[in-house]
């Protein structure tokens, strides 16, 4: 895709304009109340501080995170992989045994863990630049948009695993070979960690290129389960590996709230306002659930014929947000290149404008008040999202009956 330049155009003026007024909102709230209202951007206003950090950090310090039952086994569904990696980052300090409290108190742990987050942000936004030249306005919009900010207290991995998928989209068509297979690593990689991103494999279906997916499947391979020979148990982690993801999803079923994205999420929220039991109510969540994963469909069917880079990559990014039912507010970040790509080559329509204003309103950092337990920010982003999505399928869709249209008549002439 390689760098590109980016134009300003009506679109992008207007977008300035919301943000600035709605970062200026936020932070002069915070400035104003600290542990005010605008504090709701972090997860739990930060009493559970970079705790998707620290939490892989305590599971794997006697390497046996499988059987680790510090919060519940449900919580080590990691493929090993990914505790090798942050092995990397754990500042040399003895998490054994160790709280969150210990954690806080250590200058060795705060430090490794924000020299991760610093590194993977870092390398999020260098990735962007490889997809397409980004300005600085833009850079720093982002920097204070919801997602990242609510990322970064996290400290969960994702903020690298976007940035790897940015680095396939940029160079997955190099020329250069060796940039060209490292794309395929950086798609490996983060298949392996979050499993979802896989789908943007479907790039490489749409080119045809076979022989890509086939070193894909080989390397994924490996990196899943090799690493299981550095743990206490070696290979007989799997059959664990799988109890706990069963333990997992139990967790995090439809039905479970917690900030995240997803039409089922919204609907949860207003049947536990009407108080109906859990049975019936994921009786009915199967609606919803059944509605995602029929336009996910409609989305990859329509990938393979869409031109527009930011819609074609809108089209991919938006079930792997929507279809998961764990999927976290911090999965947002997937949705961050397309808006990238967006304010590159929107074409100043009505409907882009429409776009935009949807964009501003899932980046916000200004935060609505809670009610009954509800973040109305975070629901409103996930809105916005959702409302993106069912604008877009219908876009793509009229394009491409409009093109089928105009082909049909120049036949006929």
């Amino acid at each position: 895709m390689g760098i590109q330049e980016v134009t300003l155009k009506t679109v992008d003026k207007w977008f300035y304009g919301i943000m600035a007024v709605l970062i200026l909102f936020f932070v002069s709230g915070l400035l104003i109340n600290p542990l005010g209202t605008q504090l709701n951007v972090f997860f739990a206003k930060t009493n559970n501080l970079l705790a998707d950090f620290f939490n892989v950090q305590i599971y794997i310090a006697d390497w046996d995170p499988y059987h680790n039952t510090v919060n519940g086994l449900g919580e080590k569904c990691y493929l090993p992989f990914t505790y090798l990696f942050l092995e990397l980052f754990n500042g040399f300090f003895n998490y054994s045994g160790a709280t969150l409290a210990d954690c806080y108190s250590s200058t060795t742990a705060m430090m490794s863990c924000i020299l991760f987050m610093i590194v993977s942000l870092f390398f999020f936004y260098h990735s962007m630049t490889c997809l397409t030249e980004m300005p600085s306005k833009l850079k720093f919009v982002l920097l204070l948009s919801s997602v990242i900010l609510f990322s970064f207290e996290r400290g969960n991995i994702i903020v690298f695993c976007a940035a790897l998928i940015c680095y396939f989209l940029a160079y997955k068509d190099s020329k250069n070979k060796w940039l060209k297979y490292i794309s395929l690593i950086c798609l490996c990689i983060v298949s392996i960690v979050k499993i979802y991103p896989a789908i943007f494999g479907l790039y490489l279906l749409k080119d045809k290129r076979y022989k890509d997916i086939a070193i894909c499947v080989l390397v994924s391979l490996i990196f899943a389960f090799l690493p299981f020979l550095f743990f206490k148990g070696g290979f007989g982690n799997i059959s664990q590996m799988f109890e706990n993801f069963s333990v997992f999803s139990q967790s995090y079923s439809a039905y479970s709230i917690f900030p995240r994205y997803g039409l089922s999420h919204i609907i949860a929220w207003g049947l536990m306002g009407l108080h109906i039991d859990k049975h019936t109510s994921n009786i009915i969540l199967l609606i919803p659930q059944f509605l995602i994963f029929m336009l996910c469909l409609l989305s990859f069917v329509l990938f393979f014929f869409e031109k527009q880079a930011w819609k074609r990559l809108a089209l991919v990014a938006l079930p792997i947000i929507m279809l998961p039912t764990n999927s976290g507010f911090y999965c947002g970040l997937y949705f961050i290149p397309v808006i990238v790509l967006f304010f590159y080559n929107n074409e100043g329509r009505k409907l882009d404008f429409l776009y935009m204003l949807l964009i501003c309103l899932f980046l916000s950092p200004f935060q609505l008040p809670v009610v009954k337990g509800i973040n109305l920010s975070q629901q409103l982003s996930n809105v916005a999202l959702l409302t993106i999505w069912i604008l877009l399928l219908i876009d793509v869709r009229t394009c491409l009956g409009n093109l089928k249209k105009d082909y049909k008549l120049k036949i006929i002439k």
